[in-house]
């Protein structure tokens, strides 16, 4: 099989109780909450009355300098462009951007029982000690400790034009693929093709004919079509808009 190399990233994880929280901008739950499931439309949210706040800061020029001096310290694959286009990591954001004086950085706590903070937008995977020179240049985060540095993932995948519409491999019949080895990024994304995947699987054993969703039919059948006819060079994501 044809194979290629991706990568993706995930920010640090920082301790809650070293951020100055009231200097910084509140984010809200919507109220009141909506539900992403129709299973909860009419039952309403659990939690509606015990909802978490957010919180967004910005970076700066100090922060961008610090980026900009240090890119030399990360690894070449996370100077390229096989990262995620629409979640990139800081480094990319400040090389592209260079003309944008600040980007956003989202605080999420990452649950109710929990001081971690899930700092959204300052994916890469700079040394640990570059990371805290990093965060504590931002707003609200001048006295921060880090609880898990962020990191890089780099991964093999499957050229997804190695696949039927069904995600069954053509040269290995029985054999099928969805998620991050067929290129893409994204939960749902993944989802979607393990619905496929596995209903085609079942299909095919039990002899059936096979679930293949066109592109005037399905978001999931314009995804699976660009996967199998044109191929991933970098993480494949699929976007209503």
């Amino acid at each position: 099989l044809n194979m290629g190399r991706l990568k993706t990233g995930t920010p640090p994880r920082i301790d809650g109780r070293t951020i100055d929280w009231d200097i910084l901008e509140p984010q809200a739950s919507d109220m009141p909450p909506q539900p992403f499931s129709f299973m909860n439309a009419e039952r309403g949210v659990k939690m509606k009355d015990n909802l978490i706040v957010c919180r967004r800061t910005d970076t700066n020029a100090v922060t961008h300098s610090i980026v900009t001096e240090n890119a030399h310290t990360l690894p070449e694959i996370a100077r390229g462009n096989s990262g995620p286009r629409y979640c990139p990591s800081l480094y990319k954001k400040v090389e592209r951007f260079s003309h944008r004086e600040k980007h956003p950085v989202w605080l999420e706590p990452e649950g109710l029982n929990t001081d971690i903070v899930y700092p959204n937008g300052l994916s890469g995977p700079f040394p640990p000690e570059i990371q805290l020179k990093i965060l504590r240049s931002i707003k609200g985060l001048s006295s921060v400790e880090i609880v898990r540095p962020g990191y890089d993932v780099e991964y093999d995948f499957v050229d997804p034009r190695s696949l039927k519409h069904t995600l069954e491999v053509k040269k290995l019949p029985g054999l099928y693929l969805a998620g991050q080895i067929c290129g893409t990024t994204g939960y749902e994304e993944a989802a979607a093709q393990g619905i496929v995947a596995g209903a085609n699987a079942a299909l095919a054993a039990r002899e059936e004919a096979p679930l293949i969703l066109g592109r005037d039919q399905a978001y999931i059948g314009v995804l699976i079509d660009d996967l199998v006819t044109k191929g991933a060079d970098e993480p494949y994501r699929m976007f209503t808009s």
